[in-house]
């Protein structure tokens, strides 16, 4: 890093580039960037402006590292990917949109879930061409991936006309770039790509990347990278398999190890051919051709090990089962000192409730040493079967979420009557039970009566809140339920009328105190001490500890109370509910 140039701006931040002024230059027709001693050829537009300089400086200077990773290992795709550019007619320089999608790197996944070299999201990718379901994923292989961003890249330049633009929408989407477009035409600006102000920030720095990247590709040995060792070219044969064979004795009978194998052939990412299918294609180094092709009409038949291995991928459904048990094949054991039905199916690959299903016991069985099960392995018959069954709809629960809680260890019926203002009695009828000593943690409990309609007022909360719908005010609330809009701000602890919410739940009676017993029950009381609630936030310095000591209750208490998580923090402004003993 000699250069002053790059002395001087290599610490600049890529989200500064947004706001400078952009003075366009196209390279070839006036000069060239940093006056290197050769002027480049491209066929895409390359402009020379601050965004780009500052992006050149960035990727030789901070991101030296991974420039120079991706760099050594574009020396696999380039050649492959520049031939498909040029049998769909587009600029090959198209090419350095992957360094900044992915820095070539195949196993890349963005936190929006784009995955490969091109980085695809799933819904593009199969308009495309792409097949993506629960075995395969073609947005892993090279050469399908790199076909379906030509492919789509042609659409958006037929669409644009300009192919900036087209790499802008291919980055943010053809909508967004539109209404980018549609906004500077109604205020009659220019509507390149440099003065599109309505673009995402994201996007706005990945054309400038890729011209900075094109230029830095293009001139390695002026940014000192002349040196560097390019991986090898793609020179890989594809070879249609049975999907009986697994990958792993594909790679055994190649001479190849089968990590060497699944790092080729990234499209099965669970390791394993497609047992939805009966053949599949993988990439296969050229001198191993001939040893495997050799090898399979040597022993045509495959290892069956496998199979019973990938049991573990079929769906634990009562269908399934019954046909694990007509068309698997049995395998018989004896039951040893020691063995139960947990410590068998997880032996043997499968679960609880197919071992008994096929023993015809029940799942709490004692068993009794030395009796004979069986237990069912998949056959290839199998995985055909249940690949040709229809999928089964999700079901959606709906009432889960919002009327049922799922018990935590340590908190106890009367706690939760307490937090949710019902009475524990209501609870044991809601929920079936007997006594409050049969809650159990992690079951379902229902907090509130099923209910065919839709109220405005929740009826856990007693008529006391309502839930704000979209274009209500503070003060048509207020006139509505006869209150102030006062009482209503100081009730919710809000600063103003302003600062109410859509979907926020409103108090429109102060806060009231609930006294129960200790116990849990409704009963009269007897004890001497009682207990009432109180709705408390938290300020800044609060901890659980601190808020323990100061209401006379303990830590453990609080947090079955609120249901919170063990070690969680707090925030200010959180409401919370204490229980403070009164003597009666």
């Amino acid at each position: 890093m000699h250069h002053p140039i790059l002395r001087t701006i290599c610490g600049v931040a890529l989200a500064a580039l947004l706001t400078l002024p952009v003075s366009p230059t196209v390279w070839g027709e006036t000069q060239y960037v940093l006056n290197a001693p050769k002027r480049p050829t491209y066929d895409i537009p390359v402009v020379d402006n601050r965004r780009v300089r500052q992006l050149i400086s960035f990727y030789t200077g901070r991101k030296r590292k991974q420039l120079i990773e991706g760099i050594r290992r574009s020396g696999r795709y380039l050649p492959m990917m520049r031939r498909i550019l040029q049998e769909e007619g587009l600029p090959q320089d198209l090419v350095f949109m992957v360094p900044a999608e992915s820095n070539f790197n195949n196993r890349a996944r963005s936190p929006m879930s784009a995955v490969g070299l091109w980085q695809f999201i799933a819904s593009t990718g199969r308009i495309y061409g792409l097949k993506i379901d629960e075995w395969v994923d073609e947005r892993r292989d090279p050469v399908l991936a790199t076909r379906a961003a030509a492919r789509f890249l042609k659409r958006l330049h037929e669409r644009f006309g300009d192919w900036t633009l087209a790499m802008a929408a291919y980055n943010t989407g053809p909508g967004r770039v539109s209404q980018a477009l549609r906004y500077n035409k109604r205020r009659r600006r220019p509507t390149d790509f440099w003065n599109l102000q309505r673009l995402p920030r994201e996007t706005r720095s990945y054309i400038p990347a890729i011209l900075a990247l094109a230029v830095i590709y293009k001139h390695r040995d002026y940014y000192g990278l002349g040196h560097l060792k390019f991986a090898a070219p793609m020179a890989e044969t594809k070879i249609s398999l049975p999907s009986t064979f697994s990958m792993k004795e594909t790679a055994q009978r190649a001479g190849l190890s089968f990590q060497t194998l699944r790092t080729l052939n990234l499209t099965f990412y669970r390791g394993m051919p497609p047992l939805n299918q009966k053949t599949y294609q993988l990439y296969l180094p050229l001198e191993r051709r001939t040893q495997l092709v050799a090898s399979i009409k040597a022993n045509p038949k495959h290892s069956i090990k496998w199979v019973a291995a990938a049991s573990r991928y079929l769906p634990n459904t009562r269908t399934v089962t019954r046909l694990l048990e007509k068309h698997g094949v049995p395998n018989y054991f004896r039951v040893r000192r020691g063995d139960s039905l947990w410590v068998l199916a997880k032996k043997h690959r499968t679960s609880v409730g197919r071992l008994a299903y096929w023993n015809r016991i029940k799942t709490s069985t004692l068993l009794r040493v030395g009796r004979r099960l069986k237990v069912y392995t998949p056959t290839w018959d199998v995985f055909q079967k249940v690949a040709a069954l229809p999928k089964p709809k999700r079901r959606v629960v709906a009432s889960k979420s919002r009327n049922s809680i799922r018990v935590r260890r340590g908190t106890t019926l009367s706690q939760i009557a307490l937090r949710y203002r019902t009475s524990v009695e209501q609870l044991m009828a809601w929920n079936g039970l007997n006594r409050p000593k049969d809650l159990r943690a992690g079951q379902h409990l229902r907090v509130k009566p099923l209910k065919k309609q839709k109220n405005k007022v929740v009826a856990s909360r007693n008529g006391d809140s309502i839930r704000v719908r979209r274009g209500t005010t503070l003060s048509g609330i207020a006139l509505r339920h006869r209150v102030s809009v006062q009482k209503l701000l100081s009730w919710n602890g809000l600063k103003r009328p302003t600062d109410l919410r859509a979907g926020q739940w409103l108090r429109l009676k102060p806060p009231r105190q609930v006294t129960v017993s200790v116990s849990g029950t409704t009963s009269p009381s007897s004890a001497a001490k009682q207990h009432h609630r109180e709705v408390i936030r938290v300020r800044r310095g609060d901890t659980l500890w601190n808020l323990a000591r100061r209401y006379g209750t303990s830590v453990k208490k609080l947090i079955a109370l609120n249901d919170l998580k063990s070690g969680g923090y707090l925030q200010t402004n959180q409401e919370l509910i204490v229980l403070v003993a009164k003597k009666i």
